[in-house]
């Protein structure tokens, strides 16, 4: 009886280190491939990633779509040249301007109500990043 129970044990355990192996890998590869915030993914990883976000939220038209994904583009390009700015009083301003920019781009594209949910997206996701708040 002892001895099946330390068999049991033995290979409880060894499921356990695999499964935590197994996630252990996957979170690490989820973060090299750009995954979560934004990390290392390419600018065009963060438009298509922003473009479904705002798909999604915004119910966006077929039509709607890759010109959304085309003004996405052009500025996740834009604020990927920020990251070569080292003095982050700098850096914030330029990326408030680009925000600013970008919105003015959305505005032709959007109905009014998808704008103004534009705008409260862009509100919450200025919050969560502390260092690029006005």
């Amino acid at each position: 009886m002892k001895t099946s129970l330390k068999i049991a044990s033995r290979k409880f355990f060894l499921v356990l280190s695999l499964a935590a192996l197994l996630i252990f890998s996957a979170s690490a590869l989820f973060a090299q491939q750009g995954g979560g915030m934004g990390g290392n993914a390419t600018p065009e990883q963060r438009a298509a990633r922003q473009t479904e976000r705002m798909k999604d939220q915004l119910k966006l038209t077929p039509a709607q779509e890759p010109k959304v994904l085309a003004v996405n583009l052009k500025y996740a390009k834009k604020t990927e040249d920020l990251k070569k700015i080292s003095d982050t009083a700098a850096q914030r301003k330029s990326f408030i301007s680009l925000v600013s920019q970008q919105e003015a781009e959305m505005k032709p594209i959007l109905t009014a109500d998808q704008l103004t949910s534009y705008k409260k997206m862009v509100q919450e996701r200025l919050a969560r990043q502390p260092r690029m708040r006005h």
